[in-house]
């Protein structure tokens, strides 16, 4: 329903950033070879508000293309491969290092155009907030995409993230932050979006319910599940809300089903392999690719077209059916993760009948994720009696749930951090029987890469812990 007037937005949006680039084909040769100060803005050129406008549109596609829909590598699918749910399937080292967690610092597979993305949407705000004030909808919802940004940042790298930013011109690189710093930062600017969004229209409250889950998923990255809960009852986030991104060939597919569906680069993830003939299994992972679990349906590329092989020419490829259209919505954040949230909750108040509670109810009723609509499943029989029991149904349970939605790694540092599992309990562990064979190393997060290195505050992570 609220999707409906964010994807007309969002068109909308597109149709003006098309219009832009066509008028911007037709400069001259020369113009178009004159050296540019790359990633600088002639602030000329943003002084209007048809300008902000555009700004918005390019940062709100910005956070589309870091998390999912670029086309090619994004923070979902390294975030995935690095944990359990996607498999390299490719002859390239730099993205077997990820899937084997043993990365160096100047691997090329690391995400990081992530803090690209940031400045993106400050540029966007600041022109907002001179030329269209009023748009406080427009502009709460830049302030959520920075809060969602920095929020990815924390759950996916390590501790020392620099936050740099531009203002009126000047550049501050900043220091190397920690993890719980910057969580505290991207707090604060849902805070804001929070505050200058008081609209009651549709659009305003996808918005609003947007920054609510984000803000929610932050306070459970530090611990504070109750306050979290608190923030996103059914009441204000029904179980049916998405805030989706939209993709289209023009403007690029969708990341997954293009690393995945189409090019065979990486392959959703198993529990077994098969090494030497023999079946190898990977501890710790879950069976994505063989649960046959209506919320993550797989097919065997053969079966889809004897064509799809794995790019390395050996891994047995699965294809992901969640969406199996290049094109294909994909929810940022949705109501499947406010009733997640609540059910932590339940967790860790020691309310494990509650928290099943909400767990059958979504198996007795599965939401849409995007498009795509799972069948019912059977109630899980019987309550944990413990609580590490229940933390390793609930993980499970989540892991199914949110599949491909870039939570999976933050979720395996947070059994480590928060529920005192060790690495060798959490991640995959063993034998490496992709490109380059080997053992599991113990990246449990992604490093800062040597790019920053220009930043004469920083020296490398601070530490990689959980």
């Amino acid at each position: 329903m609220t999707n409906d007037s964010h994807r007309a937005r969002w068109a909308a949006g597109v149709l003006a950033a098309v219009m832009a680039l066509m008028v911007a084909c037709t400069k001259f040769k020369d113009d178009l070879l004159t050296p540019q100060n790359f990633g600088a803005i002639d602030p000329a050129a943003v002084q209007s508000a048809a300008a902000a406008t555009a700004l918005r549109v390019g940062a709100i596609g910005r956070l589309k293309n870091m998390v999912n829909a670029s086309g090619g590598e994004t923070l979902w699918e390294e975030s995935g491969n690095l944990a359990d749910e996607f498999r390299n399937s490719d002859f390239q080292i730099s993205r077997a290092d990820v899937d084997r967690r043993t990365m160096t610092t100047n691997n090329p597979q690391i995400p990081y155009d992530i803090t690209r993305s940031r400045g993106f949407i400050r540029d966007a705000l600041a022109a907002m907030k001179q030329f269209l004030p009023n748009n406080t909808a427009d502009i709460a919802e830049l302030y959520m995409a920075l809060g969602f940004t920095e929020m990815s940042l924390a759950e996916n790298f390590c501790n020392g993230i620099p936050l740099g930013a531009t203002i009126a011109g000047q550049q501050s690189l900043g220091p190397p932050l920690t993890n719980a710093q910057v969580y505290d930062t991207a707090s604060a600017h849902l805070d804001t979006a929070l505050a200058i969004n008081t609209g009651t229209d549709a659009s305003s409250i996808v918005i609003k319910n947007a920054a609510l889950i984000t803000k929610a998923r932050i306070l459970v990255d530090k611990g504070q599940f109750a306050a979290a809960a608190a923030l996103v009852p059914a009441a204000i986030v029904s179980s049916t809300y998405q805030y989706i991104f939209v993709t289209s060939v023009p403007t690029g597919d969708l990341g997954i089903w293009s690393l995945n569906n189409s090019v065979a680069r990486i392959t959703v993830s198993d529990s077994f392999d098969i090494l030497n003939g023999a079946v190898n299994t990977v501890k710790n992972a879950l069976p994505f690719a063989s649960a046959n679990d209506p919320r993550v349906p797989v097919k065997a590329g053969s079966a889809l077209n004897p064509k799809i092989t794995a790019e390395d020419g050996t891994t047995p490829m699965f294809i992901q059916q969640i969406w199996p259209g290049r094109s294909d919505p994909i929810p940022m954040v949705s109501g499947i993760d406010a009733r997640l949230i609540e059910a932590e909750s339940k967790l860790n108040a020691a309310d494990y009948a509650g928290m099943m509670t909400i767990l059958n109810a979504l198996r007795a009723a599965p939401p849409k994720i995007g498009n795509f609509q799972p069948g019912p499943m059977s109630p899980i029989a019987g309550t944990p009696a413990t609580k590490d029991d229940a933390v390793t149904l609930f993980f499970r349970e989540k892991a199914f749930w949110v599949f491909g939605r870039g939570q999976r790694l933050s979720d395996l540092r947070r059994l480590m951090r928060q529920y005192g599992r060790t690495e060798d309990q959490t991640f995959p562990t063993g034998v490496y029987n992709g490109w380059g064979g080997g053992v599991y190393g113990h990246d449990v997060n992604f490093p800062v890469p040597d790019a920053e290195l220009a930043n004469p505050l920083f020296k490398g992570c601070l530490d990689r812990l959980p």
